[in-house]
């Protein structure tokens, strides 16, 4: 069964201390650039249809390489937002999968872990961390309406 949901949390980011601006805005780093990069050589052709993020820069930045690799376009969606709730991503996410899509989704620190204690709570198998770092992500099978097993996938790390 090939994974039908990626989830992914936002690649490095700048110092959320350093940042001046609104949080929203906040950028990749130069290392969370490379490891947007290589999420995206990674995911090129996992079939995906939709690719999904929190409206925050991070998170867009994060897809941005995927999508011109696909050619696709990233689509803001609220339930990935920091501080969102991850049982209402877990139910948009597996309507889009019921659907017959595959889907990369990019969101937080706070909401990742909350849909995979989700999925777990409802009889997935967890293959790795529960809180996954910067860039990382789970590869999720997907069955009869739910996340049947998540595989933690490292962050890359292309820094030298």
């Amino acid at each position: 069964m090939a994974p039908s949901l990626h989830l992914i949390r936002h690649a490095h980011a700048g110092s959320r201390t350093d940042w001046t601006d609104d949080d929203e805005l906040r950028p990749l780093s130069e290392r969370g650039e490379q490891q947007a990069a290589a999420i995206a050589e990674a995911l090129a052709d996992a079939g995906i249809d939709l690719l999904w993020t929190s409206r925050y820069v991070r998170c867009r930045q994060t897809l941005q390489p995927l999508a011109a690799t696909l050619g696709r376009t990233v689509d803001d969606r609220t339930e990935l937002a920091e501080g969102a709730w991850g049982t209402d991503a877990l139910e948009v996410l597996l309507a889009a999968v019921g659907e017959g899509r595959t889907v990369a989704a990019c969101s937080h620190g706070d909401v990742i872990p909350e849909i995979v204690a989700a999925a777990v709570r409802r009889g997935a198998e967890l293959v790795g961390p529960s809180t996954p770092k910067k860039g990382a992500r789970y590869e999720c099978d997907v069955a009869d309406g739910r996340i049947v097993r998540l595989v933690a996938v490292a962050a890359p790390d292309r820094v030298r």
